[in-house]
This record gives C-alpha cells, structure tokens and sequence, in this order.
C-alpha cells in the first residue's frame, strides 16, 4: 500500500507541476507581446530601410554614388561649407561612414576640404563644381522619386505625415533628455 501512496504523490505532484506549467502559460499570455507589425520603431525603421534603399537607386546606378556620399553631397548642397563631425550629426551617420564617404567623394573630385584658419586639426568641407553639378543633376530625380513615394497620399494626408514626424522626433528627443537625467 505504501508504494501506491507513493505513486499517489508522484500522480498528485505530477498534476501540481501541470498545474504549474499551465499557470505559467497564463502568466506568459498576460505579459504584453511585441507585435513587429504593429510596433511603430519597428515600422518607422523598414519604411525608412526600404526608402533609402529605393532611392539609392537613382544615385546608385546613375551615379554611381553610394547612400552616405549622397548624404554627404546634399548637406554639403544645403550648407555650402560643414566639418565632417557636423555632417555626421545632422546626418545621424557615425565617424567611420561619415569619413569613407568624404574620401570616396573626394577621390571622385566632388568635394575639397580646407584647413581651418583657426584650428588647423580640423578641415572644412566643400562641393566643387564638380560636386555641385552632380547634386543639380541628382536632385531633381530625388525630388520625383519623393513625388512619386506620396502620391498616394492626400494634401492633408502628407501635411498630417510630416506633423507625426515631427511630434515623435520631439518626443524621442525628449525621452532621451528625460533618461539621461535618471
């Protein structure tokens, strides 16, 4: 009779463990799950992914210039005159990147740099003509893709787009302040 007692208990602790596991499975339900196509960081990376990777592929193939040197050429574009670690900030690209596009654009005769009167460590960046022809030549092509990327888009639509944007670049921004606090 003891044996079956013993198996009793084994049965009865085997039914407890079962018992366990299944509250654990409850307790795994209850814990919010990431749903990748639902999760907006998720989203705003693959849009901005595929985006870039679209596009590059007007300066790609026609130019042969690559996703960095463009951002490279059309800061440099907007701005006439920046330092390589202004460009890396504005363009949220890091040091490395920001540097083997400056030398590619540069071995291409697209951009110059120029000492710094002040500090001569540091060296100014410019378009040459050569590289202000290439953005004039570039960016209308850019400026058709984008037309054509928000066409399915309504007036108010896109307005309400680049308003989103612009809140959650606020907001990110703000968390980052508030965690840096902590």
């Amino acid at each position: 009779m003891q044996s079956s007692g013993i198996n009793n208990d084994k049965h009865n602790n085997m039914n407890n463990d079962d018992a366990n596991k299944d509250k654990d499975k409850d307790k795994d339900k209850d814990i919010d799950s990431v749903q990748l196509s639902q999760f907006v960081p998720y989203r705003m990376v693959h849009l901005a992914s595929n985006i870039s990777l679209a596009l590059s592929k007007i300066y790609k193939q026609e130019f042969d210039i690559s996703i960095p040197e463009w951002r490279v050429l059309a800061q440099l574009a907007q701005q006439q005159k920046l330092y390589s670690k202004d460009i890396g900030e504005i363009t949220s690209m890091d040091k490395s990147k920001v540097s083997r596009a400056v030398k590619a654009l540069e071995s291409k005769h697209y951009l110059i740099r120029q000492t710094d009167k002040k500090d001569n460590r540091a060296a100014y960046l410019s378009l040459t003509m050569q590289g202000n022809t290439l953005y004039q030549k570039i960016a209308p092509k850019a400026l058709q893709w984008e037309r054509q990327l928000i066409s399915v888009l309504k007036a108010t639509e896109h307005q309400n787009l680049m308003n989103i944007l612009d809140k959650l670049d606020e907001q990110v921004l703000q968390i980052g302040i508030e965690k840096s606090r902590l």
